[in-house]
């Protein structure tokens, strides 16, 4: 009964049944894809990121604290600069070539 009330109060029994359907649809993959660039970027934080203990500890807090929502900060101020300063590889030269 109380899950009706809240969705009541929150307007989401005003919805058509196929807005209902086009915006479960739109949404699940954007749900997978957030889950998935979270679980990454812990990866990245729990392996490759090497900066100092101090600003390990604020990511982590950003992290846990602001959840999705801190992604994009990840991304440009840690990840992309770990990023531009591994040199491509050129890549191995086939037997054909040589």
């Amino acid at each position: 009964m109380g899950t009706r009330v809240a969705m009541s109060v929150a307007g989401a029994g005003s919805l058509s049944r196929g807005t209902a359907v086009v915006l479960r649809v739109l949404l699940y993959p954007e749900i997978l894809g957030t889950a998935v660039l979270w679980v990454a970027m812990w990866y990245f934080w729990f392996s490759f990121d090497s900066s100092h203990f101090l600003k390990k500890a604020a990511w982590f807090l950003l992290l846990i604290i602001m959840g999705p929502l801190s992604l994009p900060f990840y991304y440009f101020f840690v990840y992309r600069r770990w990023a531009s300063r591994i040199e491509p590889q050129e890549p191995a030269a086939s037997p054909a070539t040589r």
